[in-house]
């Protein structure tokens, strides 16, 4: 009999949800009448489109957009195609939700969201900047509201797996091999600086147990990214992204000890042998995939419920909610679209792009590791949903349901024996 969870806490919003596919170059009938008739803002528009995003792919944005501004003008919107108002977008967006049944409401969506950006990026937009804001943010609104909607009914399921199966699971995370040379390499005590970091002297061979080919140096450090067969130069350990996260998880956990100038490791693999040795690493390595997950979902706790795209939140609360969202969509079902991360970036500008381009890095960095798995989607392995659903998925407010009614009140539980 599996057990579920219910949610304890208020949601999480989720960020932009989006579709695509590879950019179409067919040309539609309707982009030919929109020539053929001097249309001109309409024909800049696909224009862009086809320059800047994948919208033609999924379907034909201009009729779409067509329909749209008739709608729009039938609850009050202005025949000035250069200027949308909120209030009649709100309308026009509502019907959609409530009595349109021909359309996809998220391909709307983001065909006005494009048709925004559009105008805006073109120096087309003849309204002002807080009009411009105020456009934008009725459609995030409902984008939120219909992301809220979804999220009410999903259940995060975690898998009921063997010892056996979870051992050879953290075996397979490139995570588990980089944590034991890194470790072996540390030996018992390396020198750091007065931040509690490695020395200079010791990046390149701390990189190089990572699998990263990087050097310290005084001076001149490496601006963008090195050249293949270059390795990265810099002036702090800090700078190499993955040192800098093992070396936060493994203090974090205490198997790395800070002195006044020297760290100790105290590496509990190294006394063991047989199965306790592979229950050590198992655990381990799921703290630090742990660490690593809450490193980037870290959000202040009076902004954890609020929008993402809220401009009174700080970069790393945004960043930490996004990352929230895309962490659980990636935990459930199918897992989280790469083209939805990538549509979401082309219909975004500004603070909200930096803020998604940010979240992708992140995900990068994960993938790196193998806690977060890429092909068409992004996905959480199995073996390490149990770690999503205690951290993530339960204080977010999703019901979840573990198959191993043992996984639900014990976060050592390994697994049952074979």
């Amino acid at each position: 009999m599996s057990k579920k969870k219910p949610s304890s806490s208020s949601k999480t919003k989720q960020g932009h949800p989006a579709r695509s596919a590879a950019a179409g170059q067919i040309v539609s009938i309707d982009e030919f009448r929109v020539r053929s008739t001097g249309d001109e803002v309409s024909a800049r528009f696909m224009k862009w489109v086809r320059a800047n995003t994948s919208l033609a792919a999924i379907g034909d944005p201009l009729p779409i957009l067509h329909e749209f501004l008739e709608h729009y003008r039938r609850f009050g919107g202005g025949t000035d195609s250069t200027f949308l108002e909120a209030s009649p977008i709100a309308a026009t967006l509502a019907w959609y939700l409530t009595e349109d049944q021909d359309n996809d409401l998220e391909f709307v969506l983001h065909v006005v969201m494009g048709y925004l950006l559009f105008l805006d990026d073109s120096d087309l937009w003849s309204g002002s900047e807080a009009q411009f804001d105020a456009a934008q943010s009725a459609i995030l609104e409902i984008i939120d509201e219909r992301s809220d909607a979804a999220f009410d009914d999903r259940v995060f399921e975690v898998p009921a797996l063997s010892r056996k199966q979870t051992l050879a699971g953290l075996r397979d995370l490139p995570l588990s091999g980089r944590l034991q040379s890194f470790m072996e390499w540390f030996g018992d005590k390396r020198d750091v600086t007065s931040k509690g970091i490695l020395t200079r002297k010791d990046i390149q061979g701390a990189a190089a147990a990572l699998n990263v080919a990087a050097v310290g140096v005084p001076t001149a450090p490496t601006m963008s990214t090195p050249r293949d067969g270059e390795a990265l130069r810099v002036t702090t350990a800090q700078d190499v992204p993955r040192l800098d996260l093992y070396w936060e998880a493994l203090v974090q956990i205490g198997i790395i000890e800070l002195g006044a100038r020297r760290a100790t490791l105290h590496n509990p693999l190294a006394a063991t042998t047989g199965s306790d040795r592979e229950d050590l690493l198992m655990h381990i390595t799921r703290d630090v995939a742990l660490c690593l997950y809450l490193r980037f979902t870290a959000v202040d706790e009076e902004h954890e419920n609020e929008d993402p795209f809220d401009e009174d939140l700080i970069d790393e609360d945004v960043a930490g909610i996004l990352m929230t969202s895309m962490l659980l969509d990636a935990g459930i079902e199918e897992g989280y679209s790469v083209a939805n991360l990538e549509v979401a970036l082309e219909s975004t500008a500004g603070d909200d792009q930096v803020d998604l381009m940010v979240a992708q890095l992140a995900l990068d960095l994960l993938c790196g590791e193998g806690l977060v798995l890429r092909d068409t989607h992004y996905r959480i392995p199995p073996v390490l949903k149990k770690m999503i659903a205690h951290a993530i998925a339960e204080p977010a407010g999703l019901e979840v349901n573990y198959a191993d009614p043992m996984d639900a009140d014990d976060l050592s539980y390994l697994g049952a024996g074979d």
